[in-house]
């Protein structure tokens, strides 16, 4: 394969099919040839983010929610409305698409269990062998289901999932910034659920300036003291600083993107010095502009059109940024420091990419080595919040995909 672009991912045996079609595909519509060998870990994706657009948008036609523009719905009309566009420049533009298609599956068990056993599915497809799933159970309730009633559903769909497509799913609640009254239930939700699956909580959607860490503390620390895992949100839209507070004040063990660590040397070795996991998301810290100070002048931006059903579509997606400088993106820090991060999609629905898109990125344009992808999976494996029996089990798992059987047989 001489063209960079057919590449297999980083560390693979065997080349995986590009696997993209599933977030336009019926649910009853499935392709048996796609599925990859199972390769990957996914630590940072967000349930909500991850729906199918088919689905969301079969949903909304049955229960006849319009489009906020009110016009005609059609697939192409309803698309940029829960996808990002080339124009998207902060995390709250890109915050912004959630409402509208959060709205079609809040509050309806039925709606709830079927994105949850659809996400197992398009992980399977992608090569993924274990992910973490977030979401905030509140956010979709619509008032009408407990949290309770939320996670039920969700671990329905999960279960069934996981039965057919053997991958292992666990779940972050998550606590919400602009909500802290929500944030001691999410504690005890995640107590509570424990044996089914939740593995720890998250800090997650909001301004880390608009809404500070504090209201959230006792929580993290309530969660801290009985066991429960702990990742934030931090270094995103937000300073260095921020992320000190995330590992201070509510004893993360891991952080959602950090990026801004590059610009506190105190911060950084920290996060260095204390082995903590940074949960890293290319094309989000592209279009939520979280990296745009790091970026060079000389940086050339792909778009492409978004197609549906072999048609080009007016909906214009920003997906890649290349640039002739060899160190700009946080990344290339933390891989030459040989920092302990990993690579996830963070909402692909909304950003309309793969987990194979994000390596390929990684690899084509930023020039990380296939080694250092290689050691991103591993790393996501080995701060992954499975018990640490379970940890070891999924280590192995890994190394019959990325290690010869005959050397194999020697660990």
């Amino acid at each position: 394969m001489n063209d960079n672009n057919e590449k297999p991912l980083p560390g693979t045996l065997i080349d995986p099919n590009t696997c993209d079609h599933h977030h336009h595909t019926s649910h009853d519509n499935r392709h048996p040839l796609s599925y990859c060998v199972p390769t990957l870990v996914e630590l940072h994706i967000h349930l909500d983010g991850s729906f199918r657009h088919s689905t969301l948008f079969e949903l909304a036609e049955k229960k006849d929610i319009p489009l906020p523009s009110g016009i005609k719905r059609t697939m192409e009309d309803f698309i940029p409305y829960v996808c990002v566009q080339s124009d998207c420049k902060s995390l709250a533009d890109f915050l912004g698409k959630f409402p509208f298609f959060i709205s079609i599956v809040a509050g309806d068990v039925d709606a709830l269990e079927r994105v949850a056993y659809e996400f197992v599915e398009d992980q399977a497809i992608q090569g993924v062998l274990y992910t973490e799933a977030r979401y905030s159970p509140h956010f979709l309730t619509a008032d009408i289901l407990t949290p309770e009633q939320v996670i039920e559903a969700i671990n329905r769909g999960f279960e069934r999932g996981k039965k057919e497509f053997h991958v292992d799913v666990r779940t972050l609640l998550c606590c919400i910034r602009p909500h802290p009254e929500w944030s001691m239930e999410i504690v005890e939700l995640a107590h509570k659920y424990r044996s089914a699956g939740v593995v720890g909580i998250d800090l997650a959607a909001g301004d880390e300036h608009k809404h500070a860490i504090t209201p959230h503390v006792a929580a993290f620390q309530r969660a801290t003291e009985l066991g429960i895992h702990r990742t934030v949100h931090a270094g995103e839209s937000g300073l260095a600083d921020s992320v000190r507070q995330a590992i201070e004040q509510c004893h993360a063990e891991r952080i959602g993107h950090g990026y801004a660590i590059i610009d506190d040397p105190s911060v950084y070795e920290l996060i260095h010095s204390r082995d903590i996991h940074l949960e890293c998301c290319l094309t989000s810290s592209l279009q939520t502009n979280a990296v745009g100070k790091y970026v060079p002048k000389d940086c050339d931006i792909e778009e492409k059109h978004l197609m549906l059903n072999g048609q080009e579509t007016n909906t214009k997606l920003h997906l890649h940024m290349t640039s002739k400088k060899e160190v700009w993106h946080p990344i290339h820090h933390f891989a030459r420091d040989h920092l302990n991060f990993s690579l996830s999609c963070d909402d692909p629905s909304v950003s309309q990419i793969t987990i194979e898109h994000e390596y390929k990125h990684a690899l084509i344009d930023l020039k990380l080595s296939p080694a250092q992808l290689t050691q991103c999976v591993f790393n996501a494996a080995r701060s992954s919040f499975l018990p640490e029996k379970e940890k070891d089990e999924l280590v192995k798992r890994l190394l019959v995909n990325y290690i010869p059987k005959g050397v194999l047989k020697h660990y």
